[in-house]
């Protein structure tokens, strides 16, 4: 299996990593010394939009610039305040109402107001913007049939701002997971005079989150952003926790390719490299403390259009899930630092271990005679189809070279492989222009119902547009229930007709591997990646 070149870009990056003789210090020396962290994030963003965001890299620089009404702790788990300082909650678990902090203020130091929670609200369920991470907050009343177009009045939205201290939140049913996910970075506020200024309350990728326009509330603000080279964030010294702000700036590079983030990490221009080959990485293992592990509450897994001939048929997608060896898989491209994943939802997520099914479990001959009863003996006839992949890094590729192998091998079946610049995989997946992904879902909050939603019937996030009435009906089982045994019996109805229908075939549960500079004092790592910018400092 040979490894992919690295592009022009990467290239060029790379070269501009190696450390200079004229230079006594490297760039994380230096960074150290003024107390500006060097962070290799991964894709360019496309935008600083929170309320659009997708990404789980972007959502780094933007925890970084806005706050919510809580936040969450190192741990991935613990609710904590935010712009709220305190909050109360109903005896029927119905009714949210949150205090705001007197102190907090725009980075332009207009203060902030219960308004500005109410506007954001309102854009991040409005149809016309469109928000696939929506449906996280589809408790909220009101907030599905808006979102889905059924309602036009954003006033029936169960979200008010009855003084400019208080915002309260009603809620169609319990949701125990509700607190959690009000950190994500769909509700963190957004300042509504930028957006109106420059175009941006409905259209996405308008000018008011580019340097000199972004206007933010976070511990950080935007100083500098020289597109596909760095971001740059500075203290915001509006923050209301300004004080208890240790670091005095994050730069924040585009590096895709974990070989060029694990040269600079080495060369010393990186504090921090979020994405690494996992031979690489296992380099790292006899240096204490500077590789992080830990497995994340996330899964990739092969998304197929349903909407697309011949993934119509559930038997091909059942055969082509029953065809991969995924142990070989994770042994042979991850050399253990992922696991095979034989459910759809990773155990332990929330509490719950889901059941296994034979569909996502290796079965050659089964494999072969679903393909036949669908119409294609040894893949005759079937026709040639392209395997997006986003990005083109080393282990991307090989990941789609092993189920190209394995397709052909086991059922005849010719693939063609796609890697793809993440912007465009974005539009692709949101327009449903595509045949089949290797994709992945990291859970935003620890509960089932974070991955189950994408398979809701209309749900923003089911992007293989799968539906099934027997999931819908568990899946609004779990939402409604806070009873622990119901929601289990519910889930393992999700998880069953998932994999009779597979929309998505699971792949592997994934560890977060991360490399740190010892001079990195107070970061964490857990399955739920939340980054307390503010609680991490640089010093020996």
């Amino acid at each position: 299996m040979n490894l992919p070149r690295l592009g022009a870009r990467a290239l060029l990056l790379a070269s501009a990593l190696l450390p200079c003789a004229c230079h006594r210090s490297s760039r994380a020396e230096d960074g150290t010394r003024a107390g500006i962290l060097q962070f290799a994030n991964e894709a360019e963003p496309q935008d600083l939009d929170p309320n659009t965001n997708i990404s789980g890299s972007d959502d780094r620089i933007l925890t970084a610039l806005f706050e919510g009404l809580v936040s969450i702790g190192k741990d991935g788990r613990s609710v904590q305040p935010g712009v709220a300082e305190s909050w109360d909650v109903s005896p029927d678990g119905l009714r949210y109402t949150f205090h705001l902090r007197a102190g907090a203020r725009w980075s332009n130091g207009e203060p902030m107001t219960a308004a500005d929670f109410l506007f954001t609200f309102r854009r991040v369920f409005d149809p016309q913007l469109a928000c696939e991470e929506s449906s996280f907050g589809f408790a909220v009343a009101g907030s599905e049939d808006y979102a889905l177009g059924r309602v036009a009045d954003p006033a029936t939205l169960g979200v008010d701002a009855p003084d400019p201290r208080t915002f309260v939140i009603r809620l169609g049913h319990p949701a125990a997971y509700f607190l959690s996910l009000l950190a994500s970075s769909p509700f963190l506020p957004v300042y509504r005079p930028a957006l109106e200024k420059f175009g941006g309350v409905r259209q996405r990728g308008a000018p008011w989150t580019r340097e000199g326009n972004l206007v933010s509330n976070g511990p950080f603000q935007l100083a500098r952003w020289v597109a596909n080279q760095v971001i740059e964030v500075r203290p915001n010294p509006h923050y209301w926790d300004a004080a208890h702000v240790a670091l005095k700036g994050i730069d924040f590079y585009p590096v895709d390719d974990g070989n060029v983030q694990e040269l600079g990490f080495r060369s010393g221009q990186f504090h921090i490299a979020t994405r690494v080959p996992a031979l690489k990485a296992l380099t790292y293992a006899q240096r204490p403390g500077v590789l992080r592990r830990v497995l994340r509450l996330g899964s990739v897994f092969v998304t197929f259009n349903v909407a697309q001939a011949p993934f119509t048929d559930p038997r091909v997608r059942q055969a082509l899930s029953m065809a991969l060896d995924r142990e070989r898989l994770c042994a042979s491209v991850y050399h253990g630092l992922a696991q095979p994943a034989h459910t759809q939802v990773v155990p332990g997520a929330g509490g719950y271990t889901p059941p296994t099914a034979a569909t996502d479990r290796l079965d050659p001959e089964g494999a072969r005679r679903l393909l036949a009863a669908a119409g294609y003996p040894g893949g005759r006839g079937f026709p040639v189809f392209d395997l997006m992949l986003v990005g083109s890094d080393a282990t991307t590729v090989n990941t789609g070279e092993v189920l190209q192998e394995a397709w052909r091998s086991v059922l005849g079946v010719t693939v063609h492989l796609a890697p793809t610049e993440p912007k465009v995989y974005l539009d692709a997946e949101r327009t449903k222009h595509y045949q089949a992904i290797v994709d992945n879902w990291d859970l935003t909050w620890d509960d089932p119902s974070a991955f189950y939603q994408t398979g809701q019937t209309g749900n923003p996030n089911n992007d293989s547009g799968w539906s099934d009435a027997e999931f819908d009906r568990a899946y609004r089982a779990a939402e409604l229930s806070p009873d622990p045994d119901i929601r289990r019996r519910a889930f393992d109805v999700q998880e069953a007709r998932l994999a009779a229908g597979t929309p998505y075939a699971p792949l592997l549960f994934r560890e977060r591997v991360t490399l740190v500079l010892p001079d990195v004092q107070g970061w964490n790592t857990a399955g739920i990646e939340r980054i307390d910018w503010k609680g991490i400092s640089l010093g020996p």
